[in-house]
């Protein structure tokens, strides 16, 4: 029986391909109390993305169910350093580590960092089913613009916390709207947007897949252009950055940055890794000198000038993954950390001198009690503007949104990025 069982593992570790198969196979080991294929491919989701957290606590969780329990209390200590609660005391896997001292300080240690609330109340929107993801500054009216995923428009706030529509519903054909930016310089709203899930409103036949970035005129509220890359990939554009006077867009579906050339007006591939997988926020540097690229592994800098790229280095109890908005502020990226662990945070991640890596890493803002899926957010006189409650996860597994009694006024939170 040994040998037999022995063999199933290997076979089930060598057909996890990829981090995921991996961990999605070590649960089904679990639901089939197979301890020891629980923690072969446990062990290998970690090992093949050490960075993702809940890879890691199911590795924690397997380590216990061999009887690892210096192993497993160590995996857990490394998130609790991070900030992120995994409501430890309640999951009775780790009863065996219950009553242990050190268990208890990390577990203690989590639940506190993990709460931190600093940001103020800005503007409210009260269409419940806006959903929005992109939230942009328009410095030259003084109005903020923020995305809807479900009904294909874009909503703009006066300061006075008034609002209007700016682009109508499916105006020209305008798809579910993610990340925005506003070219001051040239008067222009540049809009990502996608039709690739059931989370719009309205929808026609063959719509599904679609994405492109759409130009608008701010002055005369009239589409410029629609950009749509000359192939025939599935796309799944999602941010935007403009640097003078072109666009970069990240492409969540094919691990790629796309640009949109100022003089030739066309929308080509300028970088792309394998190793990036769904890139989404993106900013640059005011020297217009790099990009930096959020994505699943971490936070990419990319050299505008040459393509060239590194992963962002950091310390082992700060963690850059599951970042969606990001902006560059004073030698520093705040990001939106939306999908790193349980908790939603907004961090500030500053950068050493060759911007190469991480040499401090500030959580300011944790587990808001208004947080629902915050996304992104926008720089004005040294506050940081962001969407706090997307809503993103309040569809069915049909795709209908939630009933109104279930959802809430769309809120934007502003947090001090200066004393």
């Amino acid at each position: 029986m040994r040998s037999v069982s022995l063999l199933f593992i290997l076979i089930s570790v060598l057909s996890a391909q990829n981090p995921f198969e991996a961990y999605y196979l070590s649960k089904q080991r679990l639901q089939e109390k197979d301890t020891a294929g629980y923690f072969y491919l446990a062990e290998q989701a970690y090992t093949l993305a050490p960075f993702n957290l809940e890879f890691t606590v199911n590795y924690a969780r397997a380590c216990v169910t061999v009887n690892r329990h210096i192993r497993a209390t160590n995996l857990l200590q490394a998130v609790a350093d991070m900030g992120f609660d995994y409501d430890l005391e309640n999951d009775t896997t780790f009863r065996p580590l219950w009553n242990q001292s050190k268990f208890k300080q990390l577990n203690a240690k989590a639940e506190q960092s993990s709460k931190l609330t600093a940001s103020n109340y800005a503007f409210s929107v009260k269409e419940k089913d806006l959903v929005p993801e992109g939230i942009t500054y328009d410095p030259r009216q003084q109005k903020f613009y923020i995305s809807s995923v479900y009904k294909r428009k874009v909503v703009g706030i006066n300061l006075d916390g008034t609002t209007f529509d700016l682009l109508g519903e499916a105006q020209d054909g305008l798809y579910s709207t993610l990340g925005m930016k506003v070219d001051a310089a040239r008067n222009h709203l540049w809009i990502a947007g996608v039709l690739n899930t059931p989370k719009a409103r309205t929808m026609g036949a063959g719509d599904m897949g679609k994405s492109a970035v759409f130009q608008y005129d701010l002055e005369t509220k009239r589409l410029l252009k629609k950009y749509v890359p000359d192939d025939t990939l599935t796309h799944l554009f999602n941010d935007i950055a403009t640097v003078n006077g072109s666009v970069y867009v990240t492409d969540s579906e094919n691990g790629a940055v796309y640009r949109i050339d100022k003089e030739t007006q066309t929308m080509t591939p300028f970088f792309r890794w394998d190793g990036m997988f769904y890139p989404n926020g993106i900013t640059y540097t005011p020297d217009r000198k790099y990009l930096f690229v959020a994505h699943w592994a971490g936070i990419s800098r990319i050299s505008l000038a040459d393509t060239q790229m590194v992963m962002l280095q950091h310390k082992p109890t700060t963690t850059l993954t599951g970042v969606d908005g990001l902006l560059f502020h004073e030698n520093a990226l705040i990001a939106v950390q939306n999908g790193a662990g349980p908790q939603s945070r907004i961090v500030r991640f500053e950068l050493n001198k060759t911007m190469d890596a991480v040499a401090k890493a500030t959580v300011l803002e944790s587990q808001n009690p208004l947080y629902n899926i915050p996304t992104t957010g926008t720089i004005v006189d040294d506050e940081f503007f962001f969407i706090a409650n997307s809503q993103l996860q309040n569809f069915d597994a049909q795709g209908n949104i939630f009933p109104a009694e279930r959802m809430q006024p769309t809120y934007i939170l502003k947090l001090k990025l200066k004393e």
